[in-house]
């Protein structure tokens, strides 16, 4: 089984009084993640469904990475922000026949969840980085192998 952790892309500040859950990305961020669809492209990157948090900065990268490689992203309340490995199995069991599971959220959550199935010290997930782990069984904490990490300055200028 695979899979794929994506943080959402660059969102707009807080600061300017919206409600959290609205905040959409910026339009650096809608570029950064549109440059990375080639990439994901090339990695021949098919999920066979791509999960996200109902928050719309997640919602527009899984759209965004749906533009790119195909497929349509399903809300999964249980991805919003604190959300847990436990809260995206859940998530995940509601797709039984998946074998490539994308997963859209936010931080520190998918770093977490990423520790804790591979067994990482820590992983650093920076906003539009993509995460694949690969299990040979179903995914549990500790069984899972880091595949490969793409950090977002592969695909921008890094700024």
């Amino acid at each position: 089984m695979i899979l794929y952790f994506l943080r959402h892309g660059d969102a707009g500040s807080t600061a300017s009084g919206m409600a959290d859950d609205d905040r959409p990305l910026t339009e650096a961020g809608i570029a950064a993640l549109r440059a990375a669809g080639p990439l994901w492209r090339r990695l021949n990157l098919r999920p066979d469904v791509v999960l996200t948090s109902p928050l719309a900065r997640a919602r527009q990268t899984a759209d965004l990475l749906c533009e790119a490689v195909g497929g349509r992203p399903v809300i999964a309340d249980g991805l919003r922000p604190g959300a847990s490995w436990g809260n995206m199995a859940r998530a995940m069991a509601a797709h039984a026949d998946a074998r490539r599971v994308l997963f859209v959220g936010h931080e520190p959550d998918l770093s977490s969840a990423v520790t804790e199935l591979s067994g990482a010290g820590s992983v650093r997930i920076r906003k539009g980085s993509l995460v694949c782990l690969e299990f040979y069984g179903i995914p549990e904490a500790g069984a899972g192998e880091v595949a490969w990490l793409l950090d977002p300055d592969l695909y921008t200028d890094g700024g």
